[in-house]
């Protein structure tokens, strides 16, 4: 990927984010993410490289099978070199973990081929069912 723009950048991660809807079918997330994908979230221990990502949110996703993810907003940086940059989602979800619902915001960074490479996911609680 040669020049790298806000809404090219804001593509991707929301191809991600997708990807992750049908953990049976990883083959859309390995096309959007790079091998060595590092992956934090405040409440699982981290992720070091896609397969262990995937292998962990397939089983994650067995204990959350109502899990939405709706998109509300991005934000995009281009990186100063041009190309790759960083995505900022704002997104509600809900049917997690432990019977809440949540904001969550998602900071991914992409890098120079299109690819996923790392991110990092805070959340907080705003209601519970």
């Amino acid at each position: 990927m040669a020049i790298t723009t806000c809404v090219e950048l804001k593509k991707i991660a929301r191809d991600f984010l997708v990807a992750l809807e049908d953990p049976n079918d990883p083959s859309k997330a390995r096309t959007v993410a790079s091998a060595d994908l590092s992956v934090t979230h405040e409440s699982y221990a981290a992720s070091e490289g896609l397969e262990q990502f995937l292998s962990g949110w397939a089983k994650a996703k067995q204990f959350m099978p109502n899990f939405r993810m709706e998109v509300v907003d991005m934000v995009a940086e281009v990186d100063a070199s041009g190309s790759g940059g960083k995505v900022w989602v704002f997104s509600k979800v809900t049917g997690g973990g432990g019977g809440t619902d949540r904001d969550s915001i998602d900071m991914m960074s992409i890098n120079g081929e299109g690819k996923v490479w790392k991110t990092k996911d805070v959340q907080r609680i705003t209601s519970k069912y």
